[in-house]
């Protein structure tokens, strides 16, 4: 795919994959919790989202994966918090499950990766603090809050690291993996 560049380009993320039993149980609470609100579009690519790359050019897939295997990815014990609804001080867009981070590791992940991501110029950080969590539904318009009972999960961790492409499909994003990295 190009626009507008002179090589290809490919819209790439780097996420932290859950564990079968940890998405079988939010995808049952997505069920009943959010069947029946109209307002918001069930995500079912349920991962953490590390960082987002946006277009890349194709040929600087290679240094990506190099830099990422660079990376001591330490154990990712984490948790399902409560819902949680972003942006924060504006209409919603995003309906969210917070992830505990009670190792820091999740987080100092997410620096490192973003810290040699930014160095080959391939990421800008994001300003804002990071805040783990997986994704669950998009606000169709932008909304409101609702109530919602929380998940309860056991605490669990996060087995890989994932370089993933991302088409923009109709019905929505379609992800590949290019390549994983274990955790722990």
């Amino acid at each position: 795919m190009t626009r507008g560049w002179s090589e290809p380009i490919v819209r790439l993320f780097v996420a932290a994959d859950l564990p079968p039993e940890a998405r079988a149980a939010i995808e049952e609470w997505q069920e009943a919790e959010l069947e029946l609100h109209d307002e918001v579009r069930v995500v079912h690519t349920l991962h953490l989202t590390l960082c987002f790359l946006g277009n890349a050019p194709q040929a600087r897939v290679g240094d990506i994966h190099e830099a990422l295997a660079a990376i001591d990815i330490p154990p990712l014990p984490t948790a399902v918090g409560g819902p949680l609804f972003l942006p924060e001080k504006r209409r919603k867009r995003v309906l969210a499950l917070r992830l505990d981070d009670p190792s820091e590791n999740i987080g100092r992940v997410q620096k490192e990766i973003s810290d040699a991501l930014a160095a080959m110029k391939v990421y800008k950080p994001e300003r804002r603090p990071y805040v783990p969590h997986v994704t669950v539904a998009r606000f169709r318009r932008p909304g409101y809050e609702f109530p919602l009972q929380n998940v309860n999960i056991e605490a669990f961790g996060l087995p890989h690291v994932t370089l993933y492409t991302s088409m923009l499909e109709r019905g929505g994003a379609v992800h590949t993996p290019l390549a994983s990295f274990s955790a722990g």
